[in-house]
């Protein structure tokens, strides 16, 4: 009996250590397993990191070179055009110093009073056609011209004078010969303005020494040999219909005189002459009687020449 209940007890000992073993053997392989499987993940997680700082590293250093590249283009670019601006700054100096080298800002002249007596003296030279040996000096000094100098656009002459030109101002509206000269003068350095402006109470402007040249034609356009270096300007104020006074031809005429006799002048021009692209002045001028008035001045200085070849009788005087 006892042998019997001993063979039963072994059999289910047999059976409980049978049946355990397998289960063990499972969740021992199932631990193994995820270990594995984290030690794996752990790996690839550290080879995906280093992957990613460097691939991070690597963009970080293209970024940094590409902005290297960038600041240095960035930085020649600006130096180059510091350097074009400072060029170009110094070319404007020397073209602006060669400017004003060029053209002198105004004229030296005396302009204190003669006495009375002097001064009576020469403006009955100058009415009657005999002042040429009085410099232009004389004829402010003497308040036979009115001095109202020119600032800018004047130059010294390479040659003799040739031409007298005269010109008609043509403003926009009616000015009077002051505003006209300060007009001028806010033009810039290289201006343009005449030797001498008629206003129409027949009072003479002298803007500059007539021995010096001013711009009162273009160089560039005008015909028959006239520049600005070989003749002399006379303005006459005009504007729209008006018609030139009594008293501003008188002055003209005997300031027309006194310049041909001063520098041996033999040819009186228009600017609408010598200037046709773009110049038809002095406008409605009456050459005919200019021409008269000048040869009864001067009737024993010879015969003056007029703008036309053919004298035009004109309706205005």
């Amino acid at each position: 009996m006892e042998s019997r209940w001993l063979r039963f007890v072994s059999l289910i000992l047999l059976l409980n250590i049978s049946l355990s073993l397998p289960s063990y053997s499972a969740t021992t392989k199932h631990k193994s397993s995820a270990k594995q499987h984290h030690k794996q993940s752990q790996v690839t997680r550290k080879t995906v990191t280093k992957k990613t700082v460097a691939r991070r590293s690597a963009t970080k250093t293209i970024v940094h070179r590409t902005a290297s590249k960038k600041t240095v283009a960035r930085k020649t670019a600006t130096a180059k055009t510091i350097s074009r601006k400072t060029a170009n700054r110094r070319k404007t100096v020397t073209r602006v110093t060669r400017t004003l080298v060029a053209n002198i800002w105004s004229t030296p002249i005396n302009t204190s009073p003669y006495t009375p007596a002097v001064r009576n003296r020469i403006n009955a030279k100058f009415k009657g056609g005999t002042a040429s040996r009085f410099s232009s000096e004389d004829m402010v000094r003497a308040k036979v011209f009115v001095h109202y100098p020119l600032k800018g656009g004047i130059r010294k002459r390479t040659g003799g004078v040739r031409f007298l030109v005269l010109h008609s101002t043509e403003t926009g509206r009616p000015a009077d010969a002051r505003t006209i000269v300060r007009s001028w003068n806010n033009i810039g350095p290289r201006h343009p303005g005449a030797q001498y402006i008629v206003d129409r109470d027949g009072t003479i402007l002298q803007t500059a020494d007539p021995a010096y040249a001013t711009v009162h034609v273009n160089d560039r356009t005008a015909l028959g040999g006239v520049n600005n270096d070989n003749s002399i300007g006379i303005e006459i104020v005009r504007s729209g219909k008006q018609k030139y006074t009594q008293k501003q031809l008188n002055s003209l005429v005997a300031l027309v005189g006194y310049v041909k006799d001063r520098f041996n002048i033999t040819r009186i021009c228009g600017h609408g002459e010598v200037q046709p692209s773009d110049r038809t002045d002095p406008v409605a001028f009456d050459w005919s009687r200019f021409a008269r008035n000048l040869a009864s001045l001067q009737q024993n200085q010879g015969e003056t020449q007029t703008a036309y070849s053919r004298l035009r009788d004109g309706s205005d005087g």
